[in-house]
């Protein structure tokens, strides 16, 4: 068997196709090759050289080499999936360069696509007094992680639900009217969500608008305020979509009580 790689034994390996296309995100482009074994032994093919035109490697475009692994018997033919990585900021566009075959160069196309893909942290938050109006910040990193600009959106309100409504409803609605049937116990739980279904929090976010270049990072700070029908004595969750992410909130309810002898 012979190790067919980047640095040795590559000019025992036949490549059929007269171009290779890799397409797809910088992160996942992807593609096929159809090998050819001449030789009389079986070739295990590790890696193969990505060069330019002048059979050197090109370290900015990521990883200097395709990174493989099959084997081929003599006199056979293969057709092989392959994919390779470049840095996740590569501006989208088609990228020429060239695969290392013995003396030979064998050019390989990557088609780089457009990609928008960011990275929050941290997406789960607790916080404390449901009071109504009550006004909360949040601060958040964002980092753009894809190969286009992120313009920060504009976010106004979210859902906030009581996280014991559902329960509550249903419980209320078996033990008043349970025995008189399914519709009369489900007209009850509907009118008793309708009763305490809280309204919409407001939201915004100071950095609105702003400009995220790939690869760059920003402070995000989101100001949360509690629905004006709020009860301070319930919690209550929030979940709201920001681009393709979700950020959760948990609001504890935060009463004190007051001191004996205290107006």
């Amino acid at each position: 068997m012979i190790t067919v790689t980047s640095e040795a034994a590559h000019d025992k390996l036949n490549i059929v196709d007269k171009e290779i296309i890799l397409n797809g995100p910088p992160s996942d482009l992807q593609g096929h090759i159809l090998f050819e074994n001449k030789h009389e032994e079986i070739l295990r093919i590790k890696s193969l050289s990505i060069v330019d035109k002048n059979k050197k490697q090109i370290p900015d475009r990521g990883r200097s080499s395709l990174r493989l692994s099959c084997r081929i018997h003599p006199g056979e033919q293969k057709l092989q999936t392959v994919s390779h990585e470049l840095p996740a900021t590569t501006p989208p566009g088609t990228y020429d360069s060239f695969l290392m075959m013995g003396k030979k160069l064998l050019k390989i196309k990557m088609v780089v696509q457009p990609t928008i893909d960011i990275h929050l942290q941290p997406t789960h938050f607790t916080l404390q007094d449901s009071a109504p109006g009550k006004k909360h910040t949040a601060v958040l990193t964002l980092t753009n992680i894809g190969n286009l600009p992120f313009q920060i959106p504009d976010l106004k309100h979210a859902g906030s639900l009581d996280m014991d409504m559902y329960c509550r409803a249903f419980g209320f609605g078996f033990r008043k009217n349970g025995s008189e049937g399914l519709m009369q116990t489900l007209d009850e739980v509907t009118e008793n969500i309708k009763e305490n279904l809280a309204d919409w929090a407001d939201l915004s976010i100071d950095e609105y608008g702003k400009i995220v270049e790939p690869g760059e990072s920003s402070i995000l700070t989101l100001h949360i305020e509690n629905p004006r029908n709020s009860d301070p004595k319930r919690d209550y969750a929030i979940d709201l979509r920001f681009w393709d992410k979700e950020i959760s909130f948990v609001i504890k309810s935060h009463v004190e009580k007051k001191k004996k002898g205290t107006q």
